[in-house]
């Protein structure tokens, strides 16, 4: 009987032991970001022009009520990870999970633009936040809040953080954003014309990679579709991560890749940044409730991140990344200006309509830098970002307790401080209050509390105004008025406003009254042609007995999926000249880019080739054929 009872004891103890193990290793996670901080990193801008961003940060920051079952589902059924089943869990545990996904992105996102703002020129770094919602098929998407998208920028960031969607495996191995683990999901994406070879997509958090990639090529295909049209208004990208939860995930196995940091920096493909849970300082991240100028976060991610961006930077052209939304926001102004631009129109009178719309550009994106700003003094300085670095300190200690609680002890409170996540989320902050002074019952009553007034707002908010009502909550000096100095040629107007609407309204009248109306420098039916296509395409510029001539843009689109853009100077209808010009062909992985001479349509003289998955290379061509290397100082770069 005693030997009996003593093996009991035994297994008992063994059984603890194991438990109390496996809750001492939830804290896992690598202590640095494969991307290293670079201090002496500054960023050299080369551009010509005055009026783009340099980086706009898209994340998520409000889940539409219309959308908010899909957005639940969606988060379970494409779990990051591994599969998730349906009986695993319950559902309101992983709608708060869900919620906590979207506050999180909310919080961490400013650590990121506070980052590059501070290493970057002065109002270049632009917050996108976005509503989740249902597009007009009733597919799960995203749209930005703000007009910041209008804006020219040299490169996209679309961020995130993740927490595994099944709550009993929170603490274990599937990636997590809880205490001091982070999870961050990080995509760089531009104007196709920067990187045209992968349309545009230069980096992707690995489990988003395919669907970033096929997000770019339809942001390419909807581009080419509109310019055929000659429609003024851009395609709107959706956040690469709520495209990712809309599925089916494309199921393209050869796309070219290459991991972070690897000998081939040279090969044109997409660079892969794999999914890292991170773990931060955890005394630092313990004195977030008390400590607001303290950012774990920063040190062991973004700071690496924003070296990563800055490289980036000074690796590509940013006229050529901005040139066709330039051309956009001109047209807003003026169609007749943009179509001038596009031309790339060299007449001395046109120049200073072009100089003030691009002041009126560089206006705008001021304005929307003090957007910024104040989203940032909201959701990280202020109540929001308060109320977030207590919930996130609180975790902490729950990861800290963890080694003397058993797992079912804690996992309520665990699931209560993720239903805080939701009550921040939706901008409700209670008393204000620090509800994490003592894990209490008292305290995750309340908290249960507040996740049920704050699931009631949503029920009842408009979904027409969901998005400015957030906007209201999580940064009240969003509406503020804003005053913008405009100057060009010797003339300086201020603007002020208090919405972008009112704004803009003004930077229009003011352009109306100060410059005449332009003549058109495009013809609608002028052809374009390529000598491997029969149909004729479009030209955006000079026009001689209905074919293109001089310096302009170029397209052509085949139902087959053959697509040819050339940007350059044309005679008798065909590419002849210093040019650029990308050709998709149908079923083809990525496009090829192709820089330097061209006669009669072909090219011919040296030529900078870039194809996805290689090294750029310098060739020298002889009537569209190959005939060898050439070097790179003999070719004859066109200028955007």
């Amino acid at each position: 009987m005693g030997r009996h009872r003593s093996s009991e004891i035994a297994i008992v103890l063994l059984a603890a032991a194991l438990l109390l193990a496996g809750c001492a290793g939830t804290a896992r996670g690598v202590k640095q970001s494969v991307y290293q901080h670079d201090e002496g990193l500054s960023v050299v801008d080369l551009s010509r022009s005055n009026a783009d961003a340099m980086v706009i940060i898209r994340y998520p920051a409000i889940v539409d009520e219309n959308a908010l079952p899909a957005y639940y589902q969606a988060f379970g059924e494409q779990a990051i990870g591994g599969e998730v089943k349906a009986d695993s869990l319950a559902w309101q545990d992983r709608d708060r999970i869900a919620q906590s996904v979207i506050a999180k992105s909310n919080y961490f996102a400013m650590s990121l633009y506070r980052e590059l703002r501070d290493q970057l020129p002065e109002h270049s770094v632009l917050l996108s936040p976005h509503l989740v919602e249902l597009d007009t098929g009733g597919r799960l998407g995203s749209r930005p809040l703000l007009a910041v998208e209008e804006i020219p920028a040299v490169l996209n960031i679309d961020f995130s953080v993740y927490s595994y969607p099944d709550s009993r495996r929170m603490m274990d191995a599937p990636p997590l954003t809880f205490g001091d683990i982070v999870t961050p999901l990080f995509v760089l994406h531009a104007n196709r014309w920067l990187r045209p070879s992968t349309f545009g997509l230069l980096l992707a958090s690995d489990p988003l990679l395919r669907s970033a990639w096929a997000q770019s090529e339809q942001q390419a295909t909807e581009q080419v579709s509109h310019r055929l049209e000659d429609r003024v208004d851009g395609y709107s990208r959706p956040l690469d991560f709520i495209s990712f939860l809309a599925g089916p995930e494309p199921q393209s196995s050869d796309l070219p890749v290459k991991s972070a940091g690897e000998s081939r920096r040279d090969v044109v493909a997409v660079e892969i940044h794999p999914l890292e849970k991170i773990r931060m300082d955890g005394e630092v991240v313990g004195q977030l409730a008390t400590d607001a100028s303290v950012d774990p976060f920063a040190e062991n991610f973004v700071k690496g991140a924003a070296t990563r961006v800055v490289t980036a930077l000074n690796r590509v052209d940013h006229d050529r990344a901005t040139f066709f939304d330039r051309q956009i926001a001109l047209s807003r102004f003026d169609p007749a200006l943009g179509g001038a631009f596009l031309a790339r129109s060299d007449d001395e009178a046109m120049r200073a309509r072009l100089q003030m719309g691009e002041a009126l550009i560089a206006a705008e994106r001021k304005f929307l830098s003090a957007q910024s700003a104040s989203l940032y003094e909201g959701a990280y300085e202020g109540l929001y970002g308060s109320q977030m670095r207590q919930m996130i300190a609180a975790e902490y200690r729950l990861l800290e307790d963890r080694r003397d609680l058993a797992r079912t002890q804690n996992l309520s409170t665990a699931l209560a401080i993720v239903a805080m996540a939701g009550a921040v989320y939706v901008g409700s902050n209670g008393d204000g209050g620090n509800f994490f002074e003592s894990q209490t019952m008292s305290n995750i009553l309340m908290l249960s509390s507040l996740w049920a007034m704050n699931s009631a707002f949503g029920a009842n908010a408009e979904s027409r105004t969901v998005g400015e009502n957030f906007l209201a909550q999580i940064a009240p000096a969003i509406s503020r008025q804003v005053t913008v100095q405009v100057e060009w040629l010797e003339s300086r107007e201020e603007i002020t406003a208090r919405d972008f609407a009112g704004f803009r309204e003004q930077t229009l009248a003011l352009y109306q009254r100060s410059v005449r109306g332009v003549s058109s420098a495009v013809e609608r039916d002028c052809a374009f042609r390529d000598a491997s296509m029969d149909a004729p395409g479009r030209w955006f510029g000079p026009c001689d007995q209905g074919l293109a001539f001089g310096s302009g843009y170029g397209l052509l689109a085949e139902d087959s999926g053959r697509v040819v853009e050339y940007v350059g100077t044309a005679d008798a209808g065909l590419a002849d000249g210093a040019g650029a010009m990308i050709v998709r062909a149908p079923g083809a992985t990525g496009a090829i880019y192709l820089e330097g001479e061209f006669r009669a349509g072909r090219p011919d003289g040296v030529l900078r080739v870039e194809e996805p998955g290689r090294k750029p290379r310098f060739r020298v061509f002889q009537a569209g054929k190959d005939a060898g290397a050439a070097s790179a100082d003999a070719l004859r770069r066109i200028q955007f």
